[in-house]
């Protein structure tokens, strides 16, 4: 508890000197509404200038790979995460979503609409503030600190007074939980979500939809296709795995097993029906 506190009060009182603030949320959600199950990971929330970005810590580790010309392991989850982006204070959004050897991107128009509360508490030394709001077809209720003066928060929350420190819906299926804070001397730039966005192909949102269901009709069939592989020809996925004649059943079924799984986003109003 002590060294959060020292890590929000080195960010609070160098905000002119560093590049690059990041701020690393503990995530906890049921990405599957069938099953009680939480799964917990860490996301960053990167301030560059005047972009932001929101990914997955996987998406870190995948671009310390590239640097240094190693291997992706099949523990990276990229095709469950989608990387966020937009301009700070800015409800335009642009969501990158990676499926195997493509990249989708969703342009969409996102803001909240908060009620402030006067109730506040404290932790890790900041005091808080709670504000409401009911967005993506869920009600929310979310702590935020006007001492460290960004008015933006995970995934696409933003528009408060300050940073949002704490985030969950009513029901408990997602909480966002800042943990750590960083000041980056210099400007990060990620090389895997920066080939992520130059490879991106702009969609609406019925064409998003329609490839997505595409992906799950037959998952290596849509990625054969995408690579101009030819049926039966040894296809390798984002993770490294090699696909074959021997394999090729099971993993397609692993696949679409896996897609209907996540059928719990946060957003339900982008819920799609498998």
């Amino acid at each position: 508890m002590k060294n959060s506190i020292v890590l929000f009060t080195v960010i609070i009182s160098n905000f002119i000197f560093s590049q690059t603030y990041r701020f690393i949320y503990d995530v906890e959600s049921r990405k599957d509404s069938t099953l009680t199950l939480i799964t917990k990971e860490n996301y960053h929330l990167d301030i560059n200038g005047e972009e932001v970005n929101y990914y997955t810590r996987d998406f870190f580790i995948a671009d310390s790979l590239i640097i240094n010309n190693l291997p992706f392991s099949q523990n990276i989850k990229l095709n469950t995460s989608n990387i966020v982006s937009h301009k700070k204070g800015n409800n335009n959004f642009e969501e990158y979503d990676i499926i195997e050897n493509i990249v989708l991107n969703l342009k969409t128009i996102d803001t909240q609409d908060w009620i402030l509360t006067n109730e506040k508490k404290t932790i890790n030394g900041l005091s808080i503030q709670k504000a409401t709001t009911k967005w993506g077809g869920r009600n929310w209720i979310a702590w935020f600190t006007e001492s460290i003066p960004f008015q933006e928060g995970p995934y696409k929350f933003h528009g408060l007074p300050g940073l949002i420190v704490e985030l969950e819906d009513i029901k408990g299926n997602y909480k966002f939980s800042l943990v750590k804070s960083e000041n980056l001397k210099n400007n990060y730039v990620n090389q895997f979500i920066d080939m992520s966005k130059k490879l991106s192909v702009s969609v609406n949102w019925e064409k998003y939809k329609s490839i997505k269901l595409s992906y799950y009709s037959s998952p290596i069939g849509f990625i054969r296709n995408n690579v101009g592989a030819s049926i039966g020809s040894d296809i390798f996925l984002n993770d490294g795995t090699k696909v074959n004649k021997v394999n090729e059943r099971e993993k397609n079924e692993n696949l679409r097993s896996l897609i209907k799984k996540y059928n719990n986003p946060i957003d339900l109003n982008k819920s799609i029906k498998y």
